[in-house]
């Protein structure tokens, strides 16, 4: 509270005291500091759970208590944010500076150059005797994904360290020097991601439960405190919070409206009033909450009155004003962390409207700056090709920037020509992709990294294009799952061979007759992948486009009518098998599934490019297969 309240200076003082929850959230880092074990806590979403948590560890690093800590927020941005707080705070905080000299003022020294960390000398007096020293090398790491303390004599923070990891990327092994980390603060675990696909989920829950608590040393496990917020009752953070689940975990969860007011008729009223006030730019709510605050207020108890913002009367009031604008269950969830039971539908949610209401307001065909992989696939029917394109950029976090269709010029699947058709209309589409490739926002061409070709349909003629064409980008591909869509079921080999190589859900297999190797894909597993994509809201609260999101170019909905249809067009539901027992299978609810194939080929196409929804660990990355560019064809051509 002193070295962080208003006095400070910082920009996000402390400026109440401590309220019973954030007591507890402090007290159970204390512990996990001071004595190990684990702890998880749900708390409201702003209640400061990642500001309380950074200064904790500031605090016990300084008095010499914690000698190396871990910081692991949800991704890898999440986690760089927090080092760059926690550094701030000692290359500005004036407090800091005047009780702590032996690391603000090395760390003030490097004037924004931290590579004068290595060969910094500092002189002084000790803090612990009081002894004169002159010119000791500090040697401390003030960059990367860690911060290693000034070596100052005689300082009780001398070389700890504060480290910072994404849950996206590899925690396991971490070690400096021989030491291990005392503690590990896990700040809000669940993304969008790992909060709707079980697959996902179980992979971070497997990540906290093995390579976290790995982390350790054979005399002292890793403590570990989880700060969380909920987001459904099937995410990780619930699992971790729920006492009859996790035990060992200790798990709680606070809420922001501890007991509900006596009055809610006149809450609901004023919901539905507020409502109104921003349609009209009236202030009939305000009004019925000033006439009635005594009666309205009745009975009720909330965790933190500070909770309002200057215009709101109240904590309560800022309250019923979340359940106005986001919604009583969403409320529920990530404010009183009792999430609604959820009846999930069929199809997972997915809704046509929804599919084409994910915009992200890009202009057609310009690929984004940090785009990693450019990337196509072309679904074979007889009288047309349908075809998409995506950018894709870090944590498949994709694009759609074009997609049409391709005429076949046949009679059907019956016609003798059709092969030959079909041939053509691939040559005719490459042409013109090579006439006007795509560019950047600085009107630079970038040429496509892969294009997977349907062949599952008709794969004489898609391999005979390949050879023509010279191979790479394009590349033939093809979707196996359960059901009567599938000419198979998806098997993938146990190793790598000379004629298999494995990915992510999909492999490669040398087809010896043509010379071609053709891509296997998991399609129930890759057409989840894409709903799970298009359920992902497209914007962060900055505007930025959310990692693991799908989205559609423009800003008009309907312009996207047809492609929303495709992608809905199956839906994946449970069913008995004779001799199988209970299999997951996706049916057809509408023929023109074809921009729905497209899709999850192209996440397929980025996946084998190297760009992944999840950075694997060392143990668990496989080698992709190499990806020639198009760039790299033409010029040999």
């Amino acid at each position: 509270m002193y070295y962080f309240g208003v006095e400070s200076e910082v920009e996000d003082p402390f400026w109440y005291i401590f309220t019973d929850q954030q007591q507890e959230m402090i007290a159970a880092i204390r512990r996990a500091i001071r004595e190990g074990g684990d702890q998880a806590m749900a708390a409201s979403r702003g209640e400061g759970k990642t500001t309380l948590a950074e200064r904790l560890l500031i605090k016990y690093a300084l008095q010499g208590v914690l000698s190396f800590a871990v910081l692991c927020a949800s991704t890898g941005p999440m986690a760089d944010n927090s080092l760059d707080t926690i550094k701030t705070a000692f290359e500005e905080n004036p407090l800091l500076l005047a009780d702590y000299p032996e690391v603000c003022v090395p760390v003030r020294a490097l004037e924004n150059t931290p590579s004068r960390a290595h060969y910094q000398t500092v002189s002084g007096r000790r803090h612990d005797n009081g002894e004169l020293y002159a010119m000791a090398q500090s040697r401390f790491t003030w960059c990367g994904q860690e911060v290693i303390f000034p070596n100052v004599p005689g300082s009780p923070s001398a070389r700890a360290i504060i480290a910072t990891r994404g849950l996206d990327s590899a925690v396991r092994g971490i070690k400096r020097k021989g030491r291990r980390p005392q503690v590990v603060v896990i700040d809000d675990p669940d993304t969008e991601e790992t909060a709707r696909s079980e697959l996902q989920a179980d992979k971070l829950e497997a990540r906290i439960d093995r390579a976290l608590a790995g982390l350790g040393s054979q005399q002292r496990p890793v403590a570990r405190v989880m700060l969380t917020t909920l987001q459904n009752r099937t995410c990780v953070s619930f699992k971790f919070t729920d006492p009859r689940q996790k035990p060992s975990w200790h798990g709680m969860r606070f809420r922001f409206l501890i007991t509900p007011p006596e009055r809610a008729d006149l809450w609901a009223e004023y919901v539905d009033k507020l409502q109104e006030d921003w349609r009209n730019g009236t202030t009939t709510a305000r009004d019925l909450y000033v006439a009635n605050r005594e009666e309205m207020d009745r009975g009720h108890e909330v965790a933190n009155p500070n909770r309002h913002t200057p215009a709101e009367l109240s904590a309560l009031q800022h309250y019923y004003n979340l359940v106005a604008r986001l919604g009583p269950e969403a409320v529920a969830t990530e404010y009183d962390n009792d999430p609604p039971e959820e009846e999930v539908p069929e199809d997972a949610g997915v809704t046509d409207v929804l599919v084409r209401n994910r915009l992200n307001k890009r202009p057609r065909g310009v690929i984004p700056p940090n785009t990693l992989a450019l990337t196509g696939f072309i679904d074979i029917g007889d009288h047309l090709l349908d075809w998409s394109a995506h950018a894709t950029t870090e944590g498949a976090t994709g694009l759609v920037i074009d997609y049409g269709v391709e005429e076949v010029h046949s009679v059907g699947k019956d016609s003798p020509g059709i092969d030959k058709a079909i041939v053509n209309a691939l040559h005719r589409w490459r042409q013109r992709v090579l006439a006007a490739p795509y560019v950047d926002e600085k009107n630079v061409k970038r040429p496509f990294d892969l294009v997977l070709i349907d062949a599952g349909y008709r794969d004489t003629a898609v391999y005979q294009f390949i050879k023509e064409a010279g191979g790479a980008p394009f590349q033939a591909s093809k979707g196996f799952g359960e059901g009567k869509l599938y000419t198979g079921s998806y098997r993938a080999p146990e190793k790598n061979t000379p004629t298999k190589k494995i990915g992510d859900h999909w492999y490669l297999s040398k087809q010896k007759k043509h010379g071609i190797w053709l891509l296997c894909m998991d399609a129930d597993y890759w057409k989840r992948f894409v709903h799970e994509r298009f359920l992902t809201p497209t914007f962060n609260d900055d505007l930025s486009i959310r990692r693991g999101s799908l989205s559609l170019w423009g800003d008009d909905p309907k312009e996207h009518f047809s492609f929303s249809k495709h992608i809905v067009a199956e839906v994946q539901r449970e069913e008995f098998v004779a001799g199988k027992g209970v299999r997951r299978m996706w049916h057809r609810k509408n023929p023109n599934n074809h921009k729905l194939d497209c899709s999850y080929g192209n996440c397929v196409a980025a996946d084998k490019c190297g760009v992944h929804l999840f950075t694997p660990p060392p143990e668990e990355a496989e080698a992709p297969a190499p990806a020639t560019s198009w760039f790299a064809s033409q010029r040999r051509a």
